[in-house]
């Protein structure tokens, strides 16, 4: 048991549901500081939730204060210990002693979060909180064990990593190997072996524990810059910061491919195509790995398209929809830089939940795609394989051998760590070879890495500002970032940019001087976001007069003020208003979010009166100009019709009031493309670009099927025409793909030229148009560039009606142009794609002559037979004799009957992998081995 006492090192956070200023002062070692309640805030439900400094088995919880007697504390506080601050789970049962220090002690339940919740209507005496701490049972908890592995053989540098795994791996407890799978806000380690500790942080747009660091840009920003090269330098800036605070492993990027604007998500996605995402997605992890830091990709798979957008509700991908879409950024990532772990998702994978999907998790990610790292768990997600959510264990044991044999190492949540799942293994209620391959995963990173030799890992100090956090050139990119991000809509008779010497300009909307960064934000600074409104005020003349109004809050009904807000932009020659979500760190506390993970949307109108307010300032006839700031798209068929200009500025990071400012006055010339289509109604969606044709209408009876704004659109202050477009098919299959874009305006200014191709004929249903590949360039004035691109067999592929992976010669539409191509989604809705003019793009045809597929050869190599067990082992080489990278499973028949499972693969022609199968046999059956079309026998 570790002594407990007050101390500050027990939390590193607090929220609170009321006062949450003075939260904090609930663990600074003072007891004459605390935290209030009120008998009027009594009347509701209230509460403290603490993050623990160090996650662990909680048995005590220690409270100083007045207005508290242990007669009748079980009535006013329930005490939650929890993993998942988005999923409490039940309270605990708590005995009370004491007297001056109210000592409530439990069962030892393993978390990361304390939540003190109080009852509505408790009591009417005032309840001050003057300290609080909690004391951790450490029974089961084998790290501190005595002893040194220095001088043991696994500590040998020199050997094998293979070799250095078996020789830990043989001397480990089976109670130590549960402890490696534990995490606590990154991986323990167990010293008294040697096994180093890995520190981790959620990284998506800057390092996000503690306070201080640099806010970039929320990741739909990062994928409206359609700049691969920025977010390189991004991820590598957040490499940079996470290295000063010695961490080593991002939980991060996010590459789902978001195809519901309803899910609350979207803003930590690069957006609706699987390219985009793979492109965007790739730039940040190389940038990021090139530190040599280590990267988490997430959430593996199918995350981005829920059923009704609400987060993590399945709605049942089919296998070709995974393979097309959800499964492309993390295969064509990890075949370009080979990340070395991965969270897998709360979802399903045909059916059966990610958690326990050994088809998923080691089939296609391991068998297919070579991946030997480790896999974390989503928070709770293998808990969830319980009643609490997906009923496929009867408990935790049930739901630890699922994950185990899916072979899920790191356990961001309460079911390996859990006593009765440690006695279980113990007592050899769970497969040892199951576990063994799970430690192993999580060692051969370690190993690889040389983390035994000479680990960087320490522990964060949550209140200090680390060298190199929010420096000048970091500001520098963040604003880069924001400026790039930004997309423009709407600029009707050229009304932006905006003069700096206009004698007046309202500011106006919860976000004009609210400025939103997103979720997984660290705590911000004093003064560190830079608003809208600050970026105004430092932008314009000393002659301009600036009036600000808020006019409502984000969500709530309360304290709108629209006739202020009307009143100002009647006075002024332009009304700025700043709409959308409230979504932040989770140090900021009493506001309800609209965005981020568990806050999705019913609707896409925007939120509380902020619509109200909208219509209210537009109706004064002034020219309105609405900057949205979002982490989705919304319904903006109103704004359209009725403002001069709308932008997007997303959720623009810390120096986006600034960014925005650049381009509302000219001084940044804005190039973003939307990484989302914007519909015209909630009642549309999921209305994503990239769509398969339909069997019947596309239009309702009341409203057509057009988005408001397409994929890929966004507006410039200056103007591009592509001209020459230029399609030749090379001997080895092969498309080279050029057109000249140039400059027609009078501003420099950047293009994103966009690459998208058609299948016009196939042996299945393809989507209608596709995005390909991409280039930001940049232009002066006049200046003409050419745009090259280089399209191989495996991107003019599909999959045909048997799975299989083919190119069929025939009819391509190429295009190139600075967005998504538009249509008339009728009958014939292919050959209707187009660009209205050359200031759009060039539409091409290609008539492909070759065809490509996979032929897959098998050889038995070795059939070896252990003299113990009899057991023979098969080893079958695979080779790829056919013109193009494909999948295939291999399956064991013993006299007829199917043995075993499959094992699958993934082979580039030419390529060959030996596999291995064991069996029984006396010799006296017939074994088998066949793909799809192929068998060979022993």
């Amino acid at each position: 048991m570790i002594p407990i006492g007050i101390c500050a090192q027990d939390f590193t956070s607090v929220t609170a549901s009321v006062n949450g200023d003075k939260a904090s002062s609930t663990f600074d070692n003072n007891v004459k500081t605390g935290w209030q309640l009120t008998t009027k805030d009594m009347e509701n439900q209230q509460h403290l939730m603490y993050v623990l400094a160090a996650p662990g088995d909680v048995n005590e919880v220690q409270i100083q204060g007045k207005g508290l007697a242990s007669e009748n504390i079980q009535k006013v506080i329930r005490l939650y210990i929890t993993y998942d601050p988005m999923n409490l789970g039940d309270p605990v049962n708590y005995t009370v002693s004491g007297d001056k220090t109210l000592v409530l002690s439990f069962k030892p339940k393993y978390g990361a979060h304390l939540r003190i919740q109080f009852a509505d209507k408790a009591g009417n005496t005032p309840i001050i909180i003057n300290e609080v701490s909690v004391g951790y049972d450490q029974s089961i908890n084998t790290s501190s064990a005595s002893g040194t592995a220095k001088d043991k053989p696994w500590m040998n540098a020199s050997r094998p990593v293979e070799e250095r795994i078996d020789l830990l791996l043989a001397v480990m407890t089976t109670a130590e190997k549960m402890e490696l799978l534990r995490e606590g806000w990154g991986i323990p380690g167990i010293p008294h072996l040697g096994i180093p500790d890995i520190k981790k942080v959620e990284a998506i747009h800057g390092f996000s524990y503690g306070s201080g660091a640099t806010i970039f840009p929320q990741s739909i920003g990062l994928g409206a810059t359609w700049n691969r090269k920025l977010v390189e330098e991004v991820a590598g800036v957040i490499g940079d910061e996470t290295k000063s605070a010695h961490a080593i492993q991002a939980w991060s990027p996010v590459l789902d491919v978001a195809q519901d604007p309803r899910w609350g998500r979207c803003e930590e996605t690069y957006g609706e195509d699987p390219v985009l995402v793979s492109e965007i997605g790739g730039a940040w992890v190389k940038g990021y790995q090139d530190q040599g830091l280590m990267t988490t990709p997430k959430h593996f798979g199918g995350h981005g398209a829920p059923l009704g957008g609400r987060d993590s509700h399945d709605i049942g991908l089919s296998e070709r929809e995974w393979r097309e879409v959800h499964l492309v950024p993390f295969r064509d990532i990890f075949r370009k830089h080979k990340y070395e772990s991965i969270m897998m998702a709360y979802s399903d994978y045909q059916g059966v939940p990610v958690a326990k999907s050994t088809e998923l998790l080691k089939d296609i990610l391991r068998d297919e795609w070579g991946f030997d790292g480790y896999i974390v768990s989503d928070c709770g997600a293998i808990g969830n394989l319980t009643a609490k959510k997906h009923y496929t264990a009867l408990n935790k044991i049930e739901a630890a051998r699922q994950a185990l044999a899916a072979g899920i190492a790191t356990n961001c949540g309460d079911t390996y760590n859990d006593k009765a799942v440690i006695e279980a293994a113990v007592n050899g209620q769970i497969s040892m070879e199951d576990l063994d391959f799970t430690c192993r995963t999580l060692l051969r990173v370690m190993f690889r890495k040389g983390l035994f030799e000479e680990n960087p890992s320490r522990s964060l100090d949550w209140k200090k500002q680390y060298p190199g956090w929010n420096s000048d050139p970091h500001k520098e990119v963040a604003r880069r970032a924001a400026q790039e991000s930004i997309v423009l809509l709407e600029n009707k008779n050229n009304i932006l940019p905006l003069s700096k010497s206009l004698k007046s300009i309202a500011v106006i909307g919860p976000g004009a001087d609210d400025l939103q960064p997103g979720d997984y934000t660290g705590k911000p600074l004093d003064g560190q976001l830079k608003s809208v409104l600050t970026g105004i005020n430092a932008a314009i003349g000393s002659t301009t007069k600036v009036v600000y109004e808020k006019g409502c809050e984000f969500f709530s009904n309360e304290n709108t003020q629209i006739e202020k807000a009307v009143k100002a932009a009647k006075q002024a020659d332009v009304a700025v208003l700043v709409l959308g979500d409230c979504t932040s760190s989770e140090s900021i506390t009493n506001v309800t979010k609209t965005s981020g993970e568990n806050h999705d949307l019913a609707t896409l109108v925007l939120p509380g009166d902020q619509q109200r307010l909208l219509e209210a300032v537009c109706a004064t006839g002034k020219p309105v100009v609405l900057i949205l700031q979002v982490g989705r798209p919304f319904n903006l068929s109103y704004a359209a019709e009725h403002c001069q200009a709308i932008m997007v500025n997303w959720l623009p990071g810390q120096e986006g009031g600034y960014a925005t400012a650049d381009v509302l006055f000219g001084d940044y010339n804005p190039a973003g493309r939307l990484p989302m289509t914007f519909p015209q109604h909630v009642g549309q969606v999921p209305l994503y670009y990239n769509f398969k044709t339909s069997g019947r209408r596309y239009e309702y009876s009341d409203m057509e099927y057009y988005p408001l704004y397409y994929f890929g659109y966004g507006l410039s202050y200056t103007s591009f025409e592509y001209s020459d477009l230029k399609i030749s098919q090379q001997q080895n299959g092969c498309v080279n793909v050029s057109a000249a874009v140039k400059n027609v305006g009078s501003r420099a200014g950047d293009e994103v030229a966009q690459l998208y191709v058609t299948d016009m004929y196939g042996s299945v249903k393809t989507r209608v148009v596709e995005l390909k590949d991409f280039e930001r360039i940049h232009l002066q004035p006049g200046e003409t560039k050419t745009v090259n691109f280089t399209l191989t067999p495996y991107q003019l592929s599909l999959l045909n009606d048997r799975m299989d992976r083919v190119v069929e010669a025939g009819e391509f539409k190429i295009m190139v142009g600075g967005t998504s191509p538009s249509y008339v989604a009728k009958d014939r809705i292919k050959d209707s794609l187009n660009y209205p003019d050359n200031t759009k793009g060039l539409v091409g045809t290609l008539n492909y002559t070759m065809n490509f597929s996979s032929d897959f050869n098998l050889k038995v190599v070795s059939v070896n037979e252990d003299p113990i067990s009899k057991t023979k082992t098969a080893v079958l080489e695979v080779i790829n004799a056919g013109t193009i990278t494909d999948t295939g499973k291999v399956g064991m028949y013993v006299n007829g009957r199917k043995a075993g499972t499959d094992r699958h693969f993934e082979l580039d022609p030419g390529e060959k992998k030996e596999l291995r199968f064991k069996f029984e046999s006396d010799n006296s059956e017939e074994v088998s081995f066949t793909t799809k079309y192929k068998m060979v026998k022993l």
